[in-house]
């Protein structure tokens, strides 16, 4: 049927022309061919599988060029995009980075800022706290130093034609004068070593009759010029644990206060022990206090700050300053018969 004439006629149709691309059947041969088809001597046999393109070869040189080009440009702009958005990544940490810096820098502004602050109105503090000292300073030196000057002055002038009687008074007044300057020195060293953070309180036990006979000795012969008279109410045995320094330190300033502020009058310090607590009551039968004075002198001692308003001396300051550091509390208050009562309390 299908003659090699006829087979040469229809390749003779199918072949592409120049510049052309066409269809052409691809074929496999097996080694037997179909019963239509007559195999030539000396030639393969093929199997159909399938149709491929075929290029003509003026045409597929640009085009797989084309194709190259294309993936070329599809990588760049793949590898482009990736970069772009890596350094955009980048950016935004370092700009998160950059942001939490410059939040810690301003935080650590404000905070210094406020310690400047701080440190400025402690200085304000302070320089008033040391104006404020040397003010109770000089009030409370110038008196004994006036009654020296003046005594010393008069004694100079008349020591040979005054009396014997008239020159011990004389005497007195001036180891009177003497004795408060030097007590006062003494505890303005004592008030300022405890001004220190390393100071250390020495908690002891003592007796205290035996500490509050000591302060009646010293302050005899005052109370004797003022025409006073100091009773004592305390147990013979009673234990106190404190620091002897501090604590007589506090009753000297309180019955000086009491001795000074009473003429032909009568000076009473008791003692109690209740509920783990010593209790010592200095009083005295002076002209007293008002209750608006007496109400800004509790609040005086029931804080640490200063109260500008209240005329407070030298004595007042060491007695709040040492009852804090022997964990004690100081309680003005006016008796019923008149004068003025100071009750310290001590933790047993």
């Amino acid at each position: 049927m299908f003659t090699p004439k006829w087979s040469e006629t229809v390749c003779k149709q199918i072949t592409p022309r120049s510049g052309t691309m066409t269809f052409i059947p691809f074929f496999l041969w097996t080694d037997s061919a179909p019963a239509f088809a007559e195999p030539a001597i000396g030639q393969p046999f093929w199997r159909p599988i399938g149709f491929f393109l075929s290029w003509n070869n003026l045409i597929l040189p640009p085009v797989l060029a084309s194709l190259l080009v294309a993936i070329l440009v599809w990588f760049f702009l793949r590898m482009r995009y990736r970069n772009r958005h890596q350094q955009h990544l980048r950016l935004n940490h370092e700009t998160q980075d950059r942001i939490l810096q410059q939040q810690k820098l301003i935080s650590e502004l404000r905070l210094h800022n406020d310690q400047l602050k701080i440190s400025k109105e402690n200085l304000h503090l302070s320089i008033s706290e040391k104006d404020r000292f040397i003010a109770i300073l000089i009030h409370d030196l110038r008196s004994p130093l006036r009654y020296l000057y003046k005594n010393t002055a008069y004694l100079f002038r008349n020591w040979k034609r005054d009396s014997h009687a008239e020159l011990d008074d004389l005497i007195t007044e001036i180891n009177n004068s003497t004795k408060q300057i030097h007590f006062l020195t003494e505890e303005i060293m004592q008030w300022i070593s405890t001004q220190d953070q390393a100071y250390g309180v020495r908690i002891r036990e003592y007796l205290l009759p035996e500490l509050i006979h000591e302060l009646e000795e010293l302050y005899k012969e005052n109370m004797l010029h003022h025409g006073n008279m100091l009773q004592l109410d305390i147990p013979p045995r009673m234990k106190v644990n404190t620091d002897k320094l501090l604590l007589k330190t506090i009753l000297r300033n309180l019955i000086d206060n009491a001795n000074k502020n009473t003429d032909d009058g009568t000076i009473r310090i008791e003692a109690r022990q209740a509920y783990q607590k010593v209790v010592i009551m200095v009083s005295d039968s002076g002209v007293g206090v008002s209750p608006t004075l007496l109400r800004d002198i509790n609040r005086y001692f029931s804080t640490s700050e200063p109260m500008p308003g209240l005329n407070t001396q030298f004595g007042h300051e060491i007695i709040r300053d040492f009852a804090r550091l022997l964990n004690a509390t100081v309680f003005y208050e006016t008796p019923e018969s008149g004068g003025l009562r100071v009750s310290l309390t001590l933790p047993y």
